[in-house]
Parts: C-alpha cells; sequence; structure tokens
C-alpha cells in the first residue's frame, strides 16, 4: 500500500487493475514513439493484445540466508526474508543449461508467445538476469514485427 507500506496480496484482482494495465500502456507507448526506447524505429502499429498478465517480483531483493537476520534494511514479507542493503546483484552469469539452448527467453513461433525473466533465462536469477532476458525478448519481437512490417 502507498500509503502504510503495508504488504498488498497479489491476488487476480489487484493485479489485473494496478500493475498489469499500467505495464501495458507504458509499453505500448515506448515501442510507438518516437522519444521512447526505439527512436526513429517507433512501430507505428502494434497488434492487439490479446492476453495480459502481471505479478510483482517477490523475490526481487531476497536476503541470503546466511545474512544478519538483525539488519536494520532487513524485511520479512509473507515469509521471505529481503534485504535491499546487503549484498551484491551482480555478477550475472550464464548458466550451463540441459539442452544446450542458451536462449534468454521461451518462445513458441507457432504460436506467437514470448515468455521473458530470469526464471526463463539462461542467466543466474536476478534484476540483471530477468533485464537482459527481456530485452532480448524484446530485440527478437521487434525484428519479428520489423520484418512483417516491411
Amino acid at each position: 500500500d502507498l500509503k502504510t507500506g503495508e504488504f498488498i496480496p497479489q491476488t487476480d484482482d489487484y493485479l489485473q487493475c494496478v500493475p498489469g494495465p499500467d505495464l501495458k500502456a507504458v509499453f505500448l507507448e515506448e515501442i510507438t514513439s518516437r522519444d521512447g526506447i526505439l527512436s526513429h524505429d517507433a512501430l507505428v502499429t502494434v497488434p492487439s493484445v490479446v492476453y495480459t498478465d502481471a505479478q510483482r517480483w517477490g523475490s526481487a531483493l531476497p536476503a541470503h540466508r546466511h545474512l544478519d537476520e538483525n539488519s536494520i534494511t532487513r524485511k520479512t514479507i509473507s515469509g521471505v526474508p529481503y534485504d535491499s542493503c546487503r549484498c551484491s546483484l551482480a555478477p550475472t552469469k550464464k548458466e550451463q543449461c540441459r539442452h544446450g539452448d542458451e536462449r534468454t527467453f521461451l518462445v513458441d513461433e507457432e504460436l506467437n508467445l514470448v515468455q521473458a525473466g530470469d526464471m526463463m533465462s539462461s542467466f543466474t536469477p536476478g534484476f540483471e538476469g530477468a533485464a537482459l532476458s527481456g530485452m532480448d525478448a524484446a530485440k527478437y519481437l521487434f525484428e519479428k514485427l520489423s520484418s512483417v512490417r516491411s
């Protein structure tokens, strides 16, 4: 809660009315605006969004179990300890994959479905792995949409 700082459970109602629509709107603005991340390559049109889902990243800043439980920056929320000031978020490493696939996101070419995030990538979990996965998926989508546009 923005006023009290109290944890808001991730109910479907909350996710579909707060972060989901906001994230979609910002994403669409970024890829269609000449002032956005694509600059002069901004997309003129974007296919209709068929499905949107959102989830707050509950383990964004997990506290390593071996760290001091008395840290003034350590908080436990819904049973998960977090500590924003106790550990480095780097370095992110490329992990060895079982099937040799080193793609940093999942894609189903037939269904045109893409899923990105640290849980999908071949990078170690964390902010950087999530960001790299998202950027790689965005590049893939941009190239795919650009080829359709040409």
